[in-house]
């Protein structure tokens, strides 16, 4: 077994992941990145429209699924997660939102001191290269490149001023001075092509500090009494240990985190004894506190052929496209399909936008495959959710396919706001100028009316939205994984850095706050070190 030893060791390089090792490296500080994934070569990781290729593509793809979800039905829910270089933020949408300032101020007030909104929105500013220019709210020159979408669509266009129609304000920034609102949405792009944060930060001054370690398979990492001292892992090469001088940074995602630390022996003491890990550290709240935006659709057959389904469907105009991105970087593939957001309240009850609808340019089958017909779908995603989810091993080796379990629409509550939801999309369809580029409702369908009958149609075809969160909770209390300095509770020299941190889901998609994460996490690791040098 090869050994090897270095300041820091960051297991995962996601989006939060490569956000650390970057900032320890342009500090000076010597870095192992672990990532189990393999480089970043797939031509389609670039091509910002590409990302529907990986959805379920087992080369860059861990292609997970949930257990089957007692409150829909018993499906099981597929789980997309990156397996390469860039995490999931190499093969996601690519949708830069960072939610709304009170979900970061609800985090404080819950007892994680410093994440408040003034203090995460200079981590948020920081990483930034805000097409747009510096702002209040806003920052550039930081590594990740946050751009617009290239080309206005009609149907997003009609999509916007039907919901004006309805009463909901134009908003051009959904990371600005409020969410609520409808609009086109940002991207991690720069100039036509994806830009993860892999290719944001480990770059520079910083990559001759990193020693990037590739189909790295880390099997546990290793204790010392209560200290995490070294990382054990296997690659094509065979087994290797490499140890921290000062740290170990936990950055594998909020399926992989807990599954990790699960495997070391810390975590639910009778999990662990169940599949034969002897307990380091009783830490019950590993693997629970999961989150996911729950979404609905209702599709819809166009009578606008400038759908996705369009390209896929004629061979001919969607290779004039794709030759078009390849030579001047516009076009259709130069952006990703989701177009356009409104965000409103759920109900009359609820005092902030909870509810994201959005607009998408194609109409597929579940493996993201386009219907052979102009389509598009209008999306309904539940944002602030109560129900609560787990994972948990299912075995004693990384190979085992952790259980993922949801719980969506467990609660009554989080089901009024999916039917809502539902229905504010339908009225969106049927507004003009909406519902002049409508020829039918192809699902729910016009019989599909009644509460009942709503209630059954999202339990049939609801989905994850694919943003889990908070299975290694930050906080204060008995149920709580890491303190809000993101240090494990009652273990030293090591941290958990990414989305499976956040207590409560935030309001928009999860990529831009995992970023986040990564980005205060170095600071709070570098600030650390100082006070004890």
């Amino acid at each position: 077994m090869s050994q090897s030893e270095y300041d820091y060791i960051v297991i995962g390089a996601g989006s939060a992941g490569c956000a650390v090792a970057g900032r320890l490296a342009e500090a000076g500080q010597s870095v192992l990145l672990l990532e189990a994934g393999g480089k970043d070569r797939n031509p389609f990781i670039h091509i910002p429209l590409g990302y529907s290729m990986l959805y379920a593509n087992p080369s860059v793809n861990w292609c997970y699924e949930s257990a089957p979800e007692p409150h829909l039905n018993n499906r099981r829910l597929f789980q997309p997660r990156g397996k390469v270089l860039g995490g999931t933020g190499a093969i996601n949408g690519m949708i830069y939102m960072r939610g709304q300032p009170q979900d970061f101020d609800g985090w404080e007030a819950a007892g994680c001191s410093g994440w408040g909104w003034d203090g995460v929105l200079p981590y948020f500013k920081s990483c930034e290269d805000q097409e747009r220019g510096a702002s209040e709210f806003h920052g550039t020159g930081g590594p990740v490149a946050v751009s617009d979408i290239r080309t206005e669509h009609a149907l997003g266009e009609a999509f916007h001023a039907a919901s004006e129609a309805l009463g909901v304000p134009r908003n051009d920034d959904f990371n600005g001075p409020q969410q609520e609102g409808t609009g086109y949405v940002q991207t991690t792009t720069k100039k036509g092509m994806r830009w993860s944060t892999a290719a944001g930060y480990l770059r520079g001054p910083a990559k001759r500090n990193i020693d990037l370690k590739l189909h790295a398979m880390v099997e546990r990492i290793v204790l010392e009494g209560r200290r995490a001292t070294a990382v054990r892992w296997t690659d094509k090469r065979g087994a290797h240990e490499a140890s921290a001088r000062h740290e170990i940074i936990l950055s594998g995602g909020t399926f992989n985190s807990p599954q990790l630390l699960q495997l070391s022996g810390i975590g639910p003491g009778a999990l662990l004894k169940q599949h034969g890990i002897a307990v380091q550290h009783e830490l019950p709240g590993v693997g629970e506190n999961l989150q996911d935006h729950f979404g609905i659709g209702a599709e819809y057959r166009s009578t606008v052929h400038s759908t996705v389904n369009d390209l896929y469907n004629n061979k001919l105009k969607g290779g004039l496209q794709l030759l078009r991105h390849l030579v001047f970087r516009t076009g259709p593939f130069a952006d990703n399909g989701n177009y356009s957001n409104t965000f409103i309240c759920s109900g009359p009850d609820i005092d902030r936008p909870d509810m994201m609808v959005t607009f998408m340019a194609w109409c597929t089958d579940e493996q993201l495959k386009p219907h052979p017909f102009s389509g598009f779908t209008i999306l309904a995603e539940h944002m602030r959710p109560n129900s609560r989810g787990h994972v948990r091993i299912t075995g004693a080796t990384p190979n085992d396919k952790p259980e993922i379990q949801f719980n969506f629409l467990a609660d009554e509550a989080d089901q009024r706001a999916a039917m809502a939801g539902l229905q504010f999309g339908r009225k969106i369809a049927a507004t003009a100028p909406m519902a002049d580029c409508v020829d039918y409702e192809l699902s729910p369908g016009k019989d599909v009316q009644s509460e009942s009958d709503l209630l059954a149609y999202c339990r049939a075809n609801g989905l994850s939205l694919l943003h889990p969160v908070g299975t290694c909770k930050m906080g204060i209390g008995e149920d709580a994984v890491v303190d809000p300095r993101l240090k494990v509770r009652g273990i030293d020299g090591l941290r958990v850095a990414d989305a499976s941190i956040m207590p409560r889901i935030v309001t928009g998609n999860t990529n831009a706050a995992s970023i986040m994460i990564g980005e205060k996490a170095a600071t709070l690791i570098l600030e650390d070190a100082k006070e004890f040098a």
